[in-house]
């Protein structure tokens, strides 16, 4: 069977759009060129398959083999590129935004094979499943897609086109002239309606049968939204990407016909229903800002999560007159909303003479209020304020410049709703009067939204871990830190990095802790529990303000060589099944002393914990001192497939967990190329800036269809740089779907960040002037306290209202636009999320709006 269309598709930075469809040798080269095929399969249609083979011809490097997968949208040669399919009218890959890579290798409900290329007199060999075949010949797929199994980028490997006379590729095809077992229908077809563009139709999966074909009033649903028959099941199809003249609120009629493998096709099944439309949202007036009145002199009041510079001058977009006049401050009082439960702040811009002192509290009130000073760091050429410091008795004042002070007001769970008075005073006689109004709500004390402040390495004593916890407890948020290196995998080498010193002044026993045996049944957790558990259970935060709180978050040591050094027991395969064939006592080790563990916390009641076993390691086949394959941020099969196998490890060792949470996590930033590895997983995935905005859908439907658990990480925003923008983040992360945020460096251990403005010190080391360690914070924290703040009201609205996830997408759309992009410096760069500057401040009457509705 000939080649009819041919091409490289290029997925590098800067070429997503160049195509080689005329190209006489084409790239199939990691994850930067997939080699599409389609082939003339006339001569096999209504044909029984019953074996295939596809033959390439080498033209330069060597490949040793791919993954082999069907194409779910039809595409054109000259015109197909990693954006577009190049067929006319179709915006991106089947739907709007969609990538190559999200069409293919099992997404789209693709077919998948991993297959040797194997070279003989010049020509690459490889077995093609029949069901390829099959699904090519009875226009279920559209060509196969090849994806090269390494992703080694220091060689091209390349195959002849079909433009090369005599050495085009093709397929060999055996058939037999039989047809397939007749098909029969689907039965119990339900519609769901979902939103004005979409609805969701159910069905019962025939006993016989290969794929569906679907059809909206006589429309074709796209292939990429159908799966094959999965006989005896019930099965979800998404009906979307239709047309305009399609989605019009009303009766629609929906028809599914079965295909068998040879083409023929069932009587179809049918359902009619009210779809594409979807009950009105409520969108609250919001209350502009207030009347302009002659202001306090050289006071100012705003948001925590806005920012001027020493000399004045806003950071971000803010406009004119705003530090005397916005939702909080209309230059006479301070105007603040809150529930019971929240940690309502605002903080205040100082000139004048003198030294003097301040005080903020509430009238016959003795809540707990919490007061910092700003220091400003220099930054592109300004002094923008960031780490905060607990208040000193006295502040100089300068009538040219700012000093900014900060304000934390904990409002009590157990607060009556009401009105509350109280001011802001300043020693040289200035005062602002406050009103607090506490609603007739109250916050969850558990977040339901997580943001965890990542870093590696624990500090030195246990006492500076607990304080760390506490600034991150007091903000909403929590700290996990990675406790292992890279360097953990060669024979005898150090597994973990345990050894902080204990309250009782002896260090923890990490020897003791990583002396574990092949085949051992148990570990030492004494120290571990000495040093933990007081925040594992949450004891620790008995008397604090959210009450007994178990940690959210908390990497275990299991990884690759932990409890044994993986390259002790490793034989050289690339594939993880195989390597450790030989010594079966490194899997039993792993399943036993997790299972182990699993004894422990239930125990100990740690039944809330955010337990995580979590794979960091970046290595290779060669490097002897670490992991044999990628394991954070996996990019080759064989990482993909590591990782299957640890999650299977996993499994094992965590099956009688029940009481205990237990996620298994894996840090993904090319969720597009898992080969068909990690498919059917409920993990929990914490998933790139990036990859989150350009395979959104693919992220979402992994989601709904297998219950993963998704979180984002990405780097905070600059100092220079509005922090509102952590807010829009986790807004557009949550929004989707997301349940958390993971900035993933968070802690200044060397203090830098009080004189530097540090991008990732958010929390930061310092010393007393006697030599103790204290921790300090940025103001940014505040503004992920915000965030986790605005989407409990938002959750709220949506209980309360009984919105779909749809209705609560166009309540937000209604007051913020959104839309943004992910600055990246290089391929491995984490991200930062940007969002348009614009409508930052939009952000302000979401919350407004959200508060209307719960009052």
């Amino acid at each position: 069977m000939p080649v009819i269309e041919d091409n490289s598709i290029v997925m590098v930075e800067k070429e997503w759009s160049v195509n080689a469809g005329s190209s006489g040798r084409i790239r199939i080269k990691g994850n930067q060129h997939i080699v599409t095929l389609r082939f003339d399969l006339s001569a096999v249609q209504g044909k029984t398959i019953t074996r295939a083979e596809l033959v390439c011809h080498q033209a330069a490097e060597m490949i040793s083999a791919v993954t082999l997968s069907t194409i779910a949208v039809p595409w054109q040669e000259m015109t197909s590129t990693g954006l577009t399919a190049g067929t006319k009218g179709v915006n991106g890959w089947g739907y709007p935004g969609a990538r190559f890579p999200a069409v293919a290798g099992v997404n789209a409900f693709t077919l998948v094979h991993q297959s040797a290329f194997q070279l003989r007199d010049g020509k690459y060999h490889c077995d093609v499943p029949v069901d390829m075949v099959h699904a090519m010949a009875s226009g279920i797929a559209f060509g196969l897609a090849l994806h090269e199994h390494e992703t080694d980028y220091g060689r091209n490997p390349t195959i002849f086109s079909r433009e090369q006379s005599g050495k085009q590729p093709f397929l060999v095809v055996e058939t037999e002239n039989r047809s397939d077992d007749v098909p029969v229908p689907p039965t119990d077809l339900k519609l769901v309606p979902v939103d004005g563009e979409s609805a969701r139709l159910t069905l019962q999966a025939p006993r016989l049968g290969f794929a569906y074909k679907v059809l909206v009033d006589g429309r074709q649903l796209g292939r990429h939204n159908i799966p094959l028959v999965n006989h005896g099941d019930r099965q979800s199809i998404p009906l979307r990407d239709l047309p305009e003249s399609v989605t019009k609120p009303g009766l629609h009629t929906v028809e599914v016909i079965t295909v068998n493998r040879t083409g023929q096709q069932s009587q179809p099944a049918q359902v009619k229903g009210e779809l594409f439309s979807s009950a009105p949202v409520s969108f609250p007036k919001v209350r502009p800002l207030p009347a302009a009145t002659p202001p306090i002199s050289d006071v100012a009041v705003i948001p925590v999560t806005d920012k001027y510079d020493r000399e004045g001058r806003a950071v971000g977009d803010l406009p004119p007159g705003y530090r005397t006049h916005n939702s909080l401050y209309d230059g006479q009082r301070i105007h603040l909303k809150a529930s019971a439960g929240e940690v309502i702040g605002f903080q205040v811009l100082l000139r004048g003479d003198n030294e003097v002192s301040v005080n903020c509290h509430l009238d016959s009130l003795d809540w707990r209020v919490d007061l910092f000073q700003a220091k400003y760091v220099p930054t592109r050429g300004r002094q923008i304020p960031d780490p905060l410091v607990p208040l000193p008795e006295t502040i100089p004042l300068n009538r040219e410049t700012d000093q900014a002070v900060f304000v934390d007001c904990y409002v009590p769970f157990e607060t009556i709703p009401g009105e509350y008075n109280g001011k802001f005073t300043v020693s040289d006689g200035r005062e602002v009067p406050l009103r607090l109004t506490v609603l007739p709500i109250q916050l969850p004390r558990k977040a339901s939204f997580l943001c965890e402040m990542n870093s590696y390495g624990l500090p030195d004593h246990v006492d500076d871990y607990y304080a760390l916890q506490q600034v991150a407890y007091d903000h909403r948020v929590h700290v996990n830190i990675l406790h292992y290196s890279h360097h953990t995998a060669a024979p005898g080498a150090r597994k973990s990095n345990l050894d902080m010193r204990l309250r009782s002044g002896r260090r923890m026993n990490n020897q003791r802790y990583d002396a574990v045996e092949p085949g051992a049944k148990q570990a030492y957790w004494d120290d571990f529990e000495e040093a933990f558990g007081p925040y594992l259970d949450g004891s620790y935060f008995q008397d604090g303000h959210r009450g007994r709180i178990q940690a959210p978050g908390f990497y275990l040591t299991f990884h690759e060589s932990w409890p044994l050094n993986c390259r002790a027991f490793f034989n050289g395969d690339p594939d993880a099944y195989r390597a450790f064939a030989d010594s079966p006592a490194y899997a039993e080790t792993y399943v036993n002393v997790l299972s182990d563990f699993v004894r422990l916390a239930k125990s100990r009641g740690w039944t809330e914990t955010g337990f995580q076993v979590y794979f960091n390691n970046k290595g290779s086949l060669n490097e002897q001192t670490k992991a044999p394959w990628i394991l954070d941020e996996p990019s080759s099969y064989w990482d993909y497939r590591a990782l299957q196998y640890y999650g299977e490890l996993t499994d094992r060792g965590r099956r009688g967990a029940n009481d205990v949470q237990i996620d298994y996590r894996i840090d993904i930033s090319r969720p597009e190329y898992c080969r068909g590895e990690l498919a059917g997983r409920g993990d929990l995935w914490v998933v790139s800036s990036s990859a989150f905005q350009n395979y959104r859908r693919l992220i979402t439907d992994r989601m709904q269809r297998d219950g993963l658990q998704v979180w984002v990480y990405g780097t905070s925003n600059p100092v220079h740089e509005s922090n509102r923008q952590l807010q829009a983040w986790a807004l557009d992360a949550w929004r989707y779907g997301a349940t958390g945020l993971v900035p993933w460096q968070t802690v200044d251990k060397s203090g830098q960040a009080l004189r530097q403005a540090d991008q990732l010190g958010l929390i930061i080391f310092d010393k007393t002037p006697e030599g103790e360690t204290v921790i300090r914070h940025s103001m940014r924290l505040k503004a992920f306290r915000e965030a986790e703040q605005l989407i409990e009201y938002l959750t709220l609205v949506q209980q309360r209202q009984g919105w779909s996830s749809s209705q609560m997408q166009a309540f937000i759309d209604h007051y913020v636009a959104l839309t943004g992009s992910v600055r990246k410096l290089n391929d491995d760069d984490a991200g930062t999320a940007e969002y348009n500057r614009r409508a930052l401040l939009d952000i302000e009457m979401l919350r407004q709006a959200a508060v209307e509705l719960l009052r």
